[in-house]
């Protein structure tokens, strides 16, 4: 079966009424959340595992879905692998209903008999390799569990059941694992589709990762189930303050709700009345039963838990409730924004000599194609594409106007392109003339005319042009050996001296293309999204074709060659179609983070200061992983 990973549209559609950009006044003493997200949120998690009581757990989880459908509230339901069976034989319209249900998703929990739940390695896993150990956990996650040997059996079951059944991958899995299997394990549920890894024992803010995976958010463990007889009211405002006073805690602040389905009728769970009470050791007597409690504390422990639900729903203003989903979309939207992403642009220089010059009806034959290239599912546009032409073609090509017209309706940019300073305003003019709309991108220089550039330039006709951008630096005329600056990414040219220096004081922005070519521009963004370091947010590549031959130029790579090539790299979410002038102005809205880097070597090449983002010859550092120490403690 194709699962979603853990996307519930109904929430993600914002069902429960969730806003990313509401959040509270804020005092002075307490840092405000990133743009765009919650300052305070709670995280309802139901534990279920009372296969003692099943009737009474079902009935249990219906009425809390009764609970959060009624006040719209998201809330998380964390299964067993024996429940998961349980359910599917004896209650079969509940999992139905928490796979429906507009407020509830479900995620998965490990509980005993399971051998790498904490300080239950009845197994011996602690005594074997890690590839071994690796190939037991997944044999357990894929295959049904016998509750009284602890062996896993020949049926389907663990999360990967959970995920079949659901339809999705459960957003989050709690290990429960000794800190010896933890990363084990972890890798088990990576790979079998969670999002979120689940520990506590130590405070963990928005964004925390175990290894390459992010932890569910939770400052405060609030055991719900400890605070009959409280107001909800006084016990979330402590819960908040408290989370606030921890001196390396950050906005947005996570208090994580939890119950068990048995607290709602027994005065244990029945995994602790067999396996934890009872010994440590196959086999287990399932017969063990931990007694109900009265009636009149389980009415009360039902008016406190909706009454809390309640509150939260009554003040979205200052809390905002949310699910194991919709930290997966927070997180998404955050990396999305911080993400790099490799702006790609096709671009074509025309030169003076008419020998050069392109037959008009293939040319605009070929960006009939290209700029359709690339537009592959998801995508709004095919490939971006600019020309930089000559004074001498825009003068002397007869159908110069019709192609300039032409091309701009297909969406191609006209960049000014000349070999004489002289000549840059007359080519603007000369593209508006024709009817076209010259932009501010001086495409084809060298890096001496740099100086000048920063300037408006006056031609002798009276007509006036000035740069924004700069594409295709050269150190000296022509293009010999060791002459084209062959540098991806994107920065402010400090002097023609030193053009590969940034400037944050500079306002010209130099756009770097790279090699040219397909198959290296293609190359850095299979490096840029295997993301094995740290990079800028936007950084730049060109392919360039050559205009009589309309091929990459010095490839015989054509119009077949370039399509084959944007569906691969337009399948890539790393990879965004722009033209030169549209990359430039990403950058600058991005922060103007320099990232000119070696195209051969993808290694950081700005000279200078350091910049942000630890630009420099050594990969990036990543900071220590905080609760570094702790383990992915019992719930």
């Amino acid at each position: 079966m194709n699962h979603t990973t853990c996307l519930l549209p109904a929430i993600l559609a914002g069902v429960v009424g969730f806003a990313f950009g509401a959040t509270a006044s804020l005092p002075e003493s307490q840092p405000a959340a990133a743009p765009g997200l919650p300052r305070d949120c709670v995280i309802f998690s139901i534990n279920v595992h009372d296969f003692a009581y099943l009737d009474l757990s079902a009935a249990a989880l219906n009425k809390i879905l009764d609970i959060h459908e009624k006040h719209r509230v998201p809330v998380d339901f964390y299964l067993t692998t024996t429940m998961t069976d349980l359910y599917e034989a004896k209650a079969p319209q509940l999992l139905q209903r928490l796979k429906t249900s507009p407020v509830a998703s479900v995620s998965y929990h490990v509980r005993p008999p399971s051998p790498y739940y904490v300080g239950y390695d009845w197994l011996g896993l602690g005594q074997i390799d890690a590839q071994a150990q690796y190939e037991t956990i997944m044999r357990y996650e894929t295959h049904g569990l016998d509750p009284v040997t602890g062996q896993p059996t020949d049926q389907p079951g663990g999360y990967k059941k959970l995920a079949d059944l659901m339809g999705y991958d459960p957003c989050a899995a709690s290990a429960q694992a000794e800190v010896a299997l933890a990363s084990v394990a972890a890798a088990v549920f990576k790979d079998l589709g969670a999002r979120l890894l689940v520990e506590h024992g130590h405070a963990i803010n928005f964004g925390d990762k175990r290894g390459d995976m992010f932890l569910r958010p939770e400052l405060v463990d609030l055991k719900l189930y400890e605070h009959l007889g409280t107001a909800p009211s006084a016990i979330l405002q402590e819960a908040f303050e408290q989370a606030h006073r921890i001196p390396t805690a950050r906005a947005p602040y996570f208090v994580g709700v939890k119950m068990h389905d048995n607290n709602f009728f027994a005065r244990d769970a029945a995994w602790t009345a067999v396996y934890m009470q009872g010994p440590r050791r196959p086999p287990w007597d399932l017969d063990r039963k931990a007694p109900l409690v009265p009636e009149a504390r389980q009415a009360a422990m039902w008016d406190l838990y909706e009454s809390t639900v309640a509150y939260v729903a009554s003040h979205k203003e200052s809390i905002r409730a949310v699910s194991a989903p919709m930290v997966v979309q927070m997180l998404n939207s955050r990396s999305d924004a911080r993400a790099p992403r490799l702006y790609v642009s096709g671009t074509m220089h025309i030169e003076t000599n008419p020998g050069s010059w392109p037959n008009p009806d293939r040319l605009l034959a070929f960006f009939e194609r290209a700029t359709k290239a690339g537009r592959v599912a998801g995508r709004d546009t095919g490939m971006r594409w600019s020309i930089g032409a000559d004074i001498g073609w825009l003068e002397g090509e007869p159908r110069a106007g019709e192609i300039i017209r032409a091309t701009e309706a297909m969406g191609v940019e006209w960049d000014v392109h000349a070999h004489k300073m002289q000549d840059r305003p007359r080519c603007a003019a000369a593209i508006r003339r024709l009817g076209g709309h010259p932009n501010a991108v001086a495409s084809g220089l060298i890096a001496t005319e740099l100086g000048e550039l920063r300037s408006p330039i006056q031609s002798s006709d009276g007509s006036s042009w000035q740069a924004e951008v700069v594409w295709g630096i050269v150190r000296r005329p022509g293009h010999g050996p060791g002459a084209d600056d062959n540098a991806a990414g994107l920065w402010r040219p400090k002097s023609a001296e030193e053009f590969t220096v940034d400037d944050p004081a500079g306002h010209l922005v130099a756009v770097g293309g790279g090699s040219r070519r397909l198959e290296e521009a293609e190359k850095l963004a299979k490096d840029l999204a295997a993301g094995d370091v740290d990079r800028p947010p936007v950084i730049s590549a060109t392919i360039m074709v050559s205009p009589r031959l309309l091929a990459i130029v010095g490839t015989e790579d054509g119009i077949e060659a370039i399509e084959a090539w944007a569906n691969r790299v337009g399948a890539m979410p790393v990879a965004q179609w722009a033209t030169i002038r549209e990359t430039a102005k990403a950058w600058l809205a991005a922060g103007a983070i320099p990232s000119r880097m070696d195209i051969e070597t993808a290694s950081p090449t700005v000279a200078g200061p350091k910049p942000p983002l630890g630009l420099g010859k050594a990969p990036f550092p990543k900071p220590p992983l905080p609760g570094a120490r702790g383990r992915a403690g019992a719930e």
